[in-house]
């Protein structure tokens, strides 16, 4: 039920009917605050996955995000969470679909979305990050 929602929210948000579509590739990201690497998330065919790091693990100052309160677990999800969605622009937006027909963007491919749009988000301190080499952030070899 909470895909089918999900689906609803990005397709009214991107201002293309009742129905998002993810045509996303493997892709991966690091979420991080200052200096320090937070958490990882990543998108394969089975859909999204986000876990915190190692790094995050063993510091005590910063609390988890309250979407994601359990440091020990890992997130999985056919679509991408709003904590993330809300970085990808409406395709509504004249400036946004002049970027995807300029470079040649395919709007349905959220990671590439991600990728060339949610870097920063004006409502959070964040930075999401893209990356291919994030195994050492979460202590996976």
């Amino acid at each position: 039920m909470l895909d089918k929602v999900l689906r609803y929210l990005r397709g009214v948000s991107s201002g293309r009917g009742t129905e998002g579509i993810d045509r996303s590739n493997d892709a991966e990201f690091v979420l991080v605050l200052g200096r320090l690497p937070m958490l990882i998330l990543s998108r394969n065919p089975q859909g999204w996955t986000m876990r915190y790091t190692e790094a995050f693990k063993k510091q005590s100052r910063i609390a988890p995000l309250v979407p994601f309160p359990d440091v020990n677990k890992i997130y999985r999800s056919p679509e991408l969470w709003p904590f993330f969605s809300v970085r990808i622009p409406s395709i509504a937006r004249p400036e946004v679909q002049r970027t995807v027909r300029e470079e040649h963007l395919d709007y349905d491919d959220v990671a590439a979305m991600l990728r060339r749009f949610g870097r920063k988000s004006i409502a959070d301190p964040f930075e999401l990050r893209p990356t291919a080499h994030s195994n050492e952030l979460i202590g996976a070899s």
